[in-house]
């Protein structure tokens, strides 16, 4: 028999999930919270008991998602790193690749993710169970000699922000610059970062 604890997950679940799919084939706006529960199958007063508003809603359908995605792209960097000697900028270079490359061909969920990806990052959301391994990998790899985890942390939200943002821009509508064309300037500039290396 399910615990307390675990029937309130399914609920959220059931609630994030009915959410995601409405967003993705509708449209935040159009999307009532009354359609959400709806397809949840749960009452509406369960809704507020997991989110203050729709958009509380969205930020926690971006950082569930957004943790999922970067998670599974750290992963085959991890197994890639583990099999050949890489640099960090090798490896951020790598993951920026994967993410440019998976919103290309998700262009709807680049849409919902759009401009709040990077909300992965903030402190609070880091203790969501899928991402902080991630989180802890890319604080490792961004760290130089001398830094604390706390300077890592707060250049993995700056290098997370320039990738992603520009990476959504580039991939819904090709604005202001289409993906192939700030590709060879994202790498050069994540090397810059963290090795000191030269324009490429």
């Amino acid at each position: 028999m399910a615990s307390v604890t675990e029937n309130k997950q399914v609920k959220r679940s059931k609630i994030l999930d009915a959410a995601s799919r409405l967003f993705l084939d509708g449209s935040f706006a159009e999307t009532a919270i009354d359609d959400v529960v709806k397809m949840a199958g749960v009452a509406k007063g369960t809704f507020y008991l997991y989110f203050r508003d729709k958009y509380d809603l969205l930020d926690q359908i971006v950082v569930r998602r957004a943790a999922e995605i970067l998670s599974e792209k750290c992963r085959a960097l991890q197994a890639l790193a583990a099999g050949q000697p890489m640099t960090a900028s090798e490896q951020m270079i790598f993951l920026t690749d994967a993410l440019l490359d998976y919103l290309q061909t998700h262009k709807k969920e680049a849409a919902l993710l759009d401009k709040r990806f990077s909300i992965c990052f903030a402190g609070d959301t880091q203790q969501n169970g899928v991402f902080t391994e991630a989180v802890g990998y890319l604080t490792e790899l961004v760290m130089c000699d001398g830094d604390t985890r706390a300077q890592a942390q707060r250049k993995l939200y700056l290098l997370g922000n320039m990738i992603l943002y520009s990476a959504c821009d580039a991939t819904l509508g090709e604005r202001p610059y289409p993906v192939d064309e700030i590709r060879p300037t994202l790498h050069a500039m994540i090397r810059r970062i963290l090795d000191g290396g030269d324009n490429a």
